[in-house]
């Protein structure tokens, strides 16, 4: 099965995934190795399992592929999470984000400068994570996508309708092209 990204306004990019039930399992590895395969390979920093077309609640990390972005992160965090869940919230940052799901688009929206994220390894082991700047936007941004909530939801009606209009019309064009 090819793993390609999928693109807004694809239907499993609105939905909230499947919880993961089958931890230590060979079929969990290889989810979590297919989606830190096409995360590097379409340059991003993170990826949710339903940006590729899995429906579970699965989201990796890898931060040092952005170094420069990392101040206040001593090395990159390279991380895989399963039915991750922030269990708490503080202070505020404008973030300017992209996302492999809307190519070309970036956004200045507002998220948590620091996070607690509660989640298990692909063994099913507890992890708890406590997150500031970078590191806290990206675990932000990967969760909402495997609760169905797109980047866009944080922007204003009019905002959100202007950045849309601009995205798909740089879809059709692409398509015209034989791009995606």
């Amino acid at each position: 099965m090819a793993y390609e990204i999928r693109l807004w306004p694809d239907k499993i990019l609105k939905q909230k995934m499947k919880e993961v039930d089958f931890f230590g399992t060979e079929k969990l590895k290889d989810y979590v190795d297919t989606m830190f395969s096409r995360m590097y390979e379409l340059e991003g920093v993170g990826l949710a399992a339903n940006q590729i077309g899995i429906p579970y609640q699965i989201i990796v990390i890898d931060t040092s592929v952005r170094e420069e972005e990392n101040e206040g992160i001593e090395e990159g965090v390279k991380i895989a999470l399963v039915n991750p869940k922030i269990v708490h919230k503080e202070g505020q940052i404008e973030s300017t984000e992209g996302c492999l799901s809307f190519p070309g688009v970036q956004i200045t929206i507002p998220r948590a400068k620091r996070v607690v994220v509660k989640a298990k390894d692909i063994e099913g082991n507890d992890i708890e994570l406590d997150a500031e700047d970078f590191l806290a936007v990206v675990l932000q941004h990967e969760i909402d996508h495997i609760n169905g909530i797109p980047f866009i939801k944080y922007l204003s009606p009019v905002k959100k309708k202007m950045v849309l209009e601009k995205y798909m019309k740089k879809r059709k064009e692409l398509a015209k092209a034989g791009g995606q």
